[in-house]
């Protein structure tokens, strides 16, 4: 597989000044990190109606802000910081949010969190990351299934490869797909293994290097296993 061009590579771009390829750029990194950091602040209680406006501007931050410029890639993985750019961006709308309600003065506030705040901000963000990344293989996997064999048949397949919708046994999804039961088989591993290659090359897009790939597939396996403290109390 081609190593594809990286998050950072992305952000990089992203906080280069004006064009198209630019624009370019700031849309893949919101569309593929929207979902993570809106899912943190609705976690930290922010009001509904803002986390659409927060999340925009905090994308914009990072791009006028030059935090890539500031970032060093080789300490650390891209989403992790990315999380603690988000939270120093909430702490700072947080202090903004207090010192207007207490009549515009930019007071010192110190904003206190514990341990297990932290601890739930990184698996709920990483919990929607590893969403956003299995959806965008089922959906690339799904696409590539349609060309082939058509809707029908991707009804009948998707179900073996997320679990949801009327599971058929492989004589009767022989039947849909026009094949004998053993071709059956064959067509839905031919699937797994092609969903995937898409899943690791959207992991890929993630990391610095390639040998990060296989670290980060194990993680996205165990996040989404487990829940947030707050949700087991």
């Amino acid at each position: 597989m081609t190593f594809p061009e990286t998050s950072w590579t992305i952000l990089a771009e992203a906080t280069l000044n004006g064009g198209e390829s630019e624009k370019a750029a700031l849309g893949k990194m919101c569309e593929r990190y929207w979902t993570p950091i809106a899912s943190v602040m609705k976690a930290r209680n922010v009001p509904a109606e803002r986390i659409d406006d927060l999340t925009q501007d905090f994308f914009l931050s990072l791009m006028e802000g030059g935090f890539f410029r500031r970032a060093d890639r080789g300490r650390g993985k891209f989403r992790s910081f990315l999380l603690n750019a988000l939270r120093n961006f909430l702490a700072d709308d947080a202090r903004k949010t207090l010192a207007q309600k207490r009549g515009g003065g930019f007071e010192r506030v110190e904003l206190r969190e514990d341990s297990s705040t932290y601890e739930d901000d990184e698996l709920r963000f990483d919990q929607a990351w590893a969403a956003t990344l299995f959806d965008a293989a089922v959906l690339t996997t799904g696409e590539e299934v349609k060309r082939k064999r058509g809707e029908e048949a991707w009804q009948a397949l998707q179900v073996f490869l997320t679990g949801e919708g009327e599971m058929m046994n492989y004589t009767q999804l022989g039947r849909v797909l026009e094949l004998s039961e053993g071709g059956a088989k064959s067509e839905v591993s031919r699937m797994r293994a092609s969903f995937r290659e898409h899943l690791r090359r959207e992991v890929a897009m993630t990391v610095s290097a390639p040998h990060e790939i296989d670290e980060e597939l194990t993680l996205l396996r165990d996040v989404m296993m487990r829940r947030p403290a707050k949700d087991n109390a």
